[in-house]
């Protein structure tokens, strides 16, 4: 015999199925930059950007970012308060576990394309149960991200900014490139890790600024098949004797590799070292050059471009430093700030502003 209450609960569950269905999330088709078709919400609102796609994403829509990463304290002064205030940082280098993500909630994940991408997003999506996008950054393909990103993220006029900033100042370079003669292009080793002896070869992502600006990359060394840093002797050094040195390391404050090569001796059989032609990589807010490959590489190329070929190319640094920041970062900053972010090159010059 049926109680009251049963009764109620059968009543509830025929009045509920009365009620019209809800109706279904809106979302779009898109098809991603390694060709994958994703379905995707009809607005995004949390996006959480894998690693080198965090400036991409922030250049776009800062606010839309849910994860940040470590960077020092004094970049903050370079980049909008969206970039960093409320984001979810790793509890561990700057790597997020799979539960770290889960609880961002995030409705979109960006990562980026390489080899392999396609099926480690397909494993990261079905894992977090949200939708990943592939983006291309490809320097040379920078435009068409910026366009892609802009479409999926809603902020089609922010990314027109983007592309016409690149279209105005970058694309003039690699013409101007090739018009600079054999016997007069630079020389150039770039240094990396904490004592100067890790490099990137011509060709590799890590060094496609100095590609882009006609620099000659003297490391006769092979491309790693993941694109991590090769191992060289200063008896290669020697041998190669490059016009230049360009410096980096992730502690770029502490001047680590700077002082690990001005502060050994045997680096003074290298020509560049002894005729002080030794420039450290600016790296506020980012690294300008490379770590990451991404759109931080769009100043370092004018950075670089003047710096090398002064004669060719020309450029008011100061003026589109300040540019730049403002349009990618979304941050306005003072002439003196520009110039303090020039200064970094020259850390026997430096001053603090």
């Amino acid at each position: 015999m049926r109680t009251p209450h049963d009764w109620k609960t059968l009543l509830a569950i025929f009045l509920l199925a009365l009620l019209p269905a809800a109706p279904a999330l809106a979302e779009r088709l898109i098809t991603d930059m390694a060709g994958r078709q994703v379905h995707l919400p009809d607005q995004v609102k949390k996006v959480y950007a894998v690693g080198h796609c965090m400036p991409m994403v922030g250049a776009v829509a800062p606010d839309l970012l849910v994860s940040g990463s470590r960077l020092p304290e004094q970049a903050r002064r370079f980049l909008a308060p969206a970039f960093f205030e409320g984001k979810t940082l790793p509890n561990t280098g700057n790597r997020f576990t799979d539960e770290e993500v889960l609880k961002m909630a995030p409705d979109l994940v960006v990562m980026e394309a390489m080899p392999g991408a396609e099926e480690r997003a397909e494993r990261l999506a079905a894992r977090l149960r949200t939708p990943v996008v592939l983006v291309d950054l490809n320097l040379l393909r920078l435009k068409r991200t910026f366009t892609f990103l802009g479409e999926v993220l809603q902020r089609q006029a922010q990314s027109q900014v983007l592309v016409d900033f690149i279209t105005t100042h970058l694309d003039p370079i690699p013409a101007k490139a090739r018009s600079i003669a054999p016997e007069q292009r630079q020389r150039v080793y770039y240094a990396e890790g904490p004592d100067g002896l890790s490099t990137n070869p011509a060709g590799s992502s890590h060094t496609q600024v100095l590609d882009y600006v006609g620099g000659i990359n003297v490391a006769q060394v092979v491309n790693l098949p993941d694109e991590g840093m090769s191992s060289v002797s200063l008896e290669q050094i020697y041998l190669w004797q490059p016009d230049l040195i360009l410096v980096w390391t992730p502690a770029a404050d502490q001047l680590t590799t700077w002082n690990a090569i001005h502060g050994n001796p045997l680096w003074q059989r290298v020509r560049a070292v002894r005729e002080n032609r030794v420039i450290q990589i600016p790296w506020l807010p980012y690294s300008w050059f490379d770590r990451p490959p991404s759109s931080n590489r769009i100043i370092g190329v004018l950075w670089l471009a003047q710096t090398l070929y002064p004669q060719v190319y020309q450029l008011d640094l100061e003026a589109l430093t300040r540019e730049y920041v403002r349009k990618f970062y979304h941050r306005e900053i003072s002439p003196e700030d520009a110039r303090y972010l020039l200064g970094l090159a020259h850390p026997q010059e430096r001053k603090t502003p």
